[in-house]
């Protein structure tokens, strides 16, 4: 009796869309966990071409798995080693130079902000508030004869002074009490929240580690899943969808090394502080398009304004971002990406803004690869439907 509704296409497109939105809510409320294991499954799926080449050369899979988790225990652990001296060594650059902007150089002569400073009082009416006072005096200039009154006032009228302020600093101690406290409870938050971020790395590298050891095996499993009338149509699918998504994840990859290497030679060369700190962050973020330079060129400018001021320098970082985006967007996307996903960058927008605000940081991993897997199911829809009865308007085409 229901076997008509059930096999009705209108009804099974209902279903996938509700089965679809249970799968978007059920992602978005176990996001805090499902970042962790999608990132393991990400990283296996990229690195299980590199241990089925060794795996072809004899070598063990666990012996090959276990190398690289050793290699990239080893790089994580030499950044403090090689890094953290270099970058030590630039904040102390830039605590100076900043310093020199408000204080006297070793010349004696002032920095820019004492002179803005100075020039500020000069041009505030202290003479007249003097003269309208009386505090003329021949040896003194206006700021300290107005110092000199000012103290001695406060010297005359402490106490009362004190009674006055007095309800006024119990109401400010009172608020300390309760800054105190908003502090310590912050500092447990964050206690908590730095354990929770060590469980999911913990999480992440077991995860990780076993899928990448068990992954043809879990793949064959699977493949053994899918019924027997429809493994021929679903395998083609799926190896499309995989050649999609590793074109991307290479490319995007590939991509974001260049975009690294241009943001590096560029803020070096104009000086800019943690160049190439913000240069590698600039390149990882870039792996979400778009996001790399949003999230760069604003430390950039304001790092290279407090070391340098105002000069050539900011239109050299300005210049950096525009050039390797330009870059990016004309030659290097189109050529190592664009030819093998074939986004176009509105669709690359909207997905990023579709999937960001539902799923969050999860969404943003996702709204790519989501789009280039949706961009093979459409295809794949349109050329169905060109075959069927409904758009030739006879037999469907075997």
């Amino acid at each position: 009796m229901l076997k008509p509704v059930l096999e009705n296409p209108w009804v099974l497109a209902v279903g996938v869309l509700v089965a679809l939105a249970a799968v978007c809510l059920l992602c978005y409320l176990l996001a805090p966990v499902l970042i962790p294991l999608f990132l393991a499954f990400l990283v296996a799926y990229m690195l299980d071409p590199v241990v089925d080449f060794f795996e072809a050369r004899r070598i063990p899979r666990g012996a090959a798995i276990t190398g690289l988790a050793v290699l990239a225990l080893l790089v994580v652990l030499s950044i403090p080693l090689f890094v953290a001296p270099g970058l030590i060594g630039e904040a102390n650059e830039l605590i100076a130079a900043a310093a020199k902007g408000i204080t006297a150089g070793d010349d004696g002569e002032e920095g820019p902000l004492a002179v803005w400073a100075a020039r500020f009082v000069e041009w505030l009416p202290l003479d007249d508030l003097v003269r309208h006072m009386g505090w003329e005096e021949e040896n003194l200039d206006a700021p300290r004869i107005i110092a000199k009154h000012v103290g001695e006032y406060v010297r005359d009228n402490a106490v009362e002074i004190l009674r006055t302020l007095g309800p006024h600093v119990a109401a400010a101690g009172q608020k300390s009490t309760i800054g105190i406290a908003q502090f310590l409870s912050m500092v447990g938050r964050s206690t908590a929240g730095f354990v929770i971020l060590l469980a999911n790395f913990a999480l992440f590298a077991f995860v990780a580690g076993y899928l990448l050891k068990d992954f043809d095996g879990l793949i064959a499993a699977a493949k053994d899943l899918v019924p027997l009338r429809y493994r021929t149509k679903t395998f083609d699918l799926v190896g499309k969808i995989d050649v999609q998504l590793r074109s991307f994840l290479r490319g995007q990859m590939l991509v974001c090394f260049c975009l690294g290497v241009m943001y590096a030679i560029g803020l070096l060369i104009a000086g800019t502080p943690f160049a190439v700190l913000i240069a590698v962050f600039g390149a990882v973020a870039s792996f979400v398009p778009y996001l790399g330079i949003i999230l760069t060129i604003g430390p950039a400018l304001l790092l290279t304004l407090l070391q340098h001021r105002l000069d050539w320098r900011l239109a050299a970082v300005v210049a950096t971002f525009v050039v390797a985006q330009t870059i990016e967007g004309t030659v290097l996307t189109p050529k190592i990406v664009g030819d093998k996903v074939g986004l176009n960058p509105v669709w690359v927008i909207l997905a990023i803004l579709v999937f960001g605000g539902a799923l969050g940081f999860l969404g943003l991993l996702l709204a790519v690869p989501i789009a280039a897997t949706l961009k093979v199911l459409v295809v794949e829809a349109i050329d169905y439907y060109k075959r069927s009865p409904a758009y030739g308007g006879g037999d469907s085409e075997t």
